[in-house]
C-alpha cells in the first residue's frame, strides 16, 4: 500500500511542500503517516470547528502527531456554528467553506504546491450514492484533483487504512457525530452500505469506477459549456452574450448557467437555473443575495445589489437633467443609456463623470471606445458590400498602427471563401499575427479557424445564427461580441429583407 500510495502521490502532486488536512480521524492520520513514509516534505493543518466540547482535544492530538512525524503544525479555531447562524446559512456548507479557506491560507503562507485531503474509496462510494438519491446532476463524485486540492486516498478503502495504522501501533480520534443516523451520509454508511455489500461485495469499487467515468465526461462537457460563456466586457457588471447560450444544447446551457451562479457564490440549484433560463428568454429573475438577472438586447446582465457597485474616483451616479453634448446637439443621458442597451436597473447607477449637468464620460460607453471606432469602420465596409449586392459583412484588421479594411466579395469573385476576414488574412499573411480583427458578423467556422491559426483576436458585432463558429458550433476561443450590435444587425436585416422582396417580385 505504501508503494502504491507513493506512486499515486507522485502523479497527482509531484512537487513539495504539501499541506496535509488532518482532522485526527483514522483516514487523515493514515494520510500523514503515508506522506511521511513516502519521504515527502509537508506541513500539517488542523481547523477546530468548535462544534463539540472535545474538539480542543482533537487539535492537541493532531499537534502532537505532527511533532512526532517531524511536520510543522498550523492550527486555528473558528466557532463555525456562530458564523453560520449570523449568516443564516447551512452549517455544513459554512464549515466546508471556512475549512478550505483556512487550508488555502496555510498553503499560500508556506508556498505549498498541493493541499492533501483524506477522502477514501468509501467516501467516494457514499458520495455517489448520496448524490444520486438527492438528484444532484453535476459533480456526481469526488474529484482526485481540483485546483490545489488533491485526494490521493480515493483508491484505498477505509478498513485498509485502519489496518495500516494498527500495524504501526498508531491511534486516532473518533468523532461521535459520525454515529448520528439523522445525518444522511451516516445513515448510508451505517445502515445502507452493510446491506449493499452483503449482496454486492464490490459495490464501492463499482460506484467509484462510475464516478471516474463521469468525471472524464464532466471535464469535456464543462469545457464545452464554458466555451458558450462569452463575457460582454463593455459593461461594468457581469454580462454575457445571450445567443451562444440559447443556441447551445440544453445540457451545455444548464452547465453554463451553473457556472454563472457559482461565480456569484450562489448554489447552482435547479430552481435558480430555471430562473436564469427565464431571464435568457426575456424575463426578469431575482436571485438570492439581491442579484437581478435581466436580458437587454443580446446581453444577459447579472446586476448586483446597489451597495456592491462602488464608484470609481471622480465619477458620480446619474442625476435628473444630465445630458451629453453630441455633434448634432444635446442628448439626454437616459436616452443614451437606453440606446447602448443598459437595463433599467442600471440607468440610475451607471458611473458618469460630469461638469455640472453636462456628462463628459459614461464609464465604458462614452466617448466611443476604440472598439466602437474600429467597428464603425467595419460597418462602412459592410455598407459597401451591401451596395455591391454582397452579404453585408465588413472587417477591419488592426496590426500595430496599421489599419487594413475589406468586405465580402463572394459574388464578385465567384469564390465562396472570399469572406472579408479571409481576404484580409490573404493580404497580410504572417504579418497578421498578433492583430485584432473587428468584423460586423460573427465569423463562420472556416474564418474562425483561419484567424485562430493566424493568432488574431476577434471582436464581432452581431451573432451569426446560421453558421457562427460559437453560436452554431461552440468554438468561441479568441472571440468577443456585441460591439455596435444594433447597427450591425440592422444592416443585415435590411439586406435579407431586400433579397426576399426581390425573390417575391421575380
Amino acid at each position: 500500500m505504501e508503494e502504491a500510495f507513493r506512486e499515486h502521490l507522485a502523479r497527482l502532486a509531484p512537487k513539495d511542500p504539501l499541506v496535509l488536512a488532518v482532522s485526527g480521524g483514522g483516514d487523515s492520520v493514515a494520510l500523514a503517516h503515508l506522506v511521511r513514509r513516502a519521504g515527502r516534505r509537508a506541513v500539517v493543518a488542523h481547523l477546530d470547528h468548535a462544534l463539540r466540547p472535545e474538539s480542543g482535544e482533537d487539535l492537541a492530538f493532531v499537534k502532537a502527531l505532527a511533532a512526532r512525524l517531524g511536520f510543522p503544525f498550523y492550527g486555528e479555531r473558528v466557532e463555525v456554528a456562530k458564523v453560520a447562524q449570523a449568516r443564516g446559512e447551512n452549517l455544513e456548507a459554512v464549515a466546508r467553506e471556512i475549512r478550505y479557506a483556512f487550508l488555502h491560507r496555510v498553503a499560500k503562507g508556506v508556498r505549498a504546491k498541493a493541499i492533501l485531503t483524506a477522502h477514501t474509496l468509501d467516501d467516494q462510494a457514499e458520495t455517489v450514492l448520496l448524490k444520486l438519491l438527492q438528484g444532484t446532476a453535476r459533480g456526481l463524485g469526488i474529484r482526485e484533483k481540483e485546483g490545489l486540492v488533491v485526494r490521493p486516498l480515493l483508491a484505498f478503502r477505509r478498513e485498509e487504512l485502519r489496518g495500516f495504522l494498527r500495524e504501526l501501533g498508531e491511534a486516532w480520534r473518533e468523532d461521535p457525530s459520525n454515529q448520528d443516523l439523522s445525518l444522511d451520509r451516516n445513515y448510508l454508511r451505517l445502515r445502507v452500505f452493510p446491506l449493499l455489500l452483503e449482496r454486492f461485495p464490490k459495490a464501492r469499487e463499482a460506484l467509484s469506477r462510475f464516478a471516474l467515468v463521469r468525471e472524464e465526461e464532466d471535464k469535456y462537457l464543462e469545457r464545452e459549456a464554458r466555451a458558450r460563456l462569452l463575457p460582454d466586457t463593455r459593461f461594468f457588471v457581469p454580462a454575457y452574450r445571450v445567443v451562444p447560450l440559447l443556441g447551445a444544447p440544453a445540457v451545455l446551457r444548464q452547465r453554463a448557467l451553473r457556472f454563472l451562479l457559482e461565480a456569484l457564490d450562489l448554489r447552482p440549484e435547479a430552481r435558480l437555473i430555471a430562473l436564469l433560463q427565464e431571464a435568457l428568454e426575456g424575463g426578469v429573475a431575482t436571485l438570492p443575495g439581491g442579484y437581478t438577472a435581466r436580458r437587454k438586447g443580446g446581453t444577459l446582465f447579472l446586476i448586483p445589489p446597489k451597495p456592491s457597485l462602488p464608484l470609481p474616483p471622480g465619477f458620480r451616479r446619474p442625476e435628473p437633467g444630465d445630458y451629453l453634448a453630441m455633434p448634432y446637439g444635446r442628448k439626454r443621458l437616459v436616452d443614451f443609456l437606453a440606446e447602448k442597451g443598459v437595463p433599467k436597473e442600471l440607468k440610475a447607477l451607471w458611473p458618469v463623470r460630469a461638469e455640472g449637468k453636462e456628462v463628459v464620460e459614461v464609464l465604458g460607453l462614452h466617448p466611443p471606445s476604440e472598439e466602437e471606432r474600429y467597428m464603425a469602420l467595419a460597418l462602412e465596409e459592410a455598407k459597401r458590400a451591401y451596395q455591391e449586392g454582397e452579404v453585408p459583412v465588413g472587417a477591419v484588421l488592426v496590426v500595430g498602427e496599421r489599419v487594413h479594411k475589406a468586405h465580402n466579395r463572394v459574388e464578385a469573385t465567384g469564390d465562396p471563401t472570399a469572406h472579408a476576414e479571409m481576404l484580409l488574412l490573404r493580404e497580410l499573411g504572417q504579418e497578421a499575427r498578433g492583430g485584432r480583427l473587428y468584423v460586423t458578423l460573427e465569423p463562420c467556422r472556416m474564418c474562425h479557424h483561419a484567424l485562430r491559426e493566424a493568432g488574431v483576436e476577434v471582436v464581432y458585432g452581431v451573432e451569426n445564427l446560421k453558421e457562427g463558429a460559437l453560436t452554431r458550433y461552440g468554438q468561441g476561443e479568441g472571440l468577443r461580441g456585441g460591439v455596435l450590435e444594433g447597427e450591425c444587425a440592422k444592416l443585415l436585416k435590411g439586406f435579407f429583407a431586400r433579397l426576399r422582396e426581390g425573390c417575391r417580385s421575380g
